[in-house]
């Protein structure tokens, strides 16, 4: 049974051997269920792998296999579990010093068609990493508004250490969307001065 196989492959580690043998059955017999669920997970594992500045292209085109899967949107788990691999090509394009404006710009595109649960600690997590683009990214204003000023867990206004001073990451955000706007010869939006849309 190819579903003990798909099994087999993920536990070894073999993610694309894996994803081939739940893809052929999805081909072969497409009201299976779990071939369709695997693949989407599956894609999620592989997009970790992926999630580096060299390998974007393969990212990308896994990320829009993804979208063609028609994962159901109200499957916060899901779409939560997508949103780390995407905060790791960020973080690992911009250590790498391989970031550009387009990647932040297909990043950013991606995102906004994702039925991503707000707020979320997965979606902290990927503010925290854009706003370390600073000035690299000419769009930050824009993303830090589309990630919206409501969208702080409670623990986004714990106050830690940070470069020397106690700061939350609420703060921090708003000072990046500053910053931003001001570089960008903006005003600030009004939902950023009244805290949400």
């Amino acid at each position: 049974m190819s579903y003990r196989q798909v099994k087999y492959y993920q536990e070894i580690g073999d993610y694309e051997a894996a994803l081939r043998i739940a893809r052929g059955d999805w081909a072969e017999n497409p009201s299976l269920k779990w071939p369709k669920s695997t693949i989407a997970w599956l894609i999620v594992r592989m997009l970790k792998v992926y999630a580096h500045a060299y390998s974007k292209e393969q990212f990308f085109k896994l990320l829009k296999e993804l979208e063609g899967l028609g994962v159901p949107q109200d499957d916060k788990k899901f779409w939560g579990a997508v949103l780390w691999p995407l905060r790791d090509m960020v973080r690992d394009s911009l250590e790498m010093q391989w970031f550009s404006p387009q990647l932040g710009d297909r990043l950013f595109a991606v995102l906004r068609t994702l039925p991503i649960e707000k707020p979320s600690e997965a979606y902290s997590a990927l503010a925290r990493e854009f706003i370390r683009l600073g000035s690299l990214w000419p769009r930050l204003a824009d993303f830090l508004e589309w990630w919206g000023f409501e969208s702080f867990t409670e623990f986004d206004y714990r106050r830690y250490p940070m470069k020397g001073r106690q700061v939350s990451l609420a703060e921090v955000v708003m000072e990046a969307y500053l910053t931003a706007t001001k570089r960008a010869g903006r005003v600030p939006s009004q939902a950023f001065f009244s805290g949400g849309a």
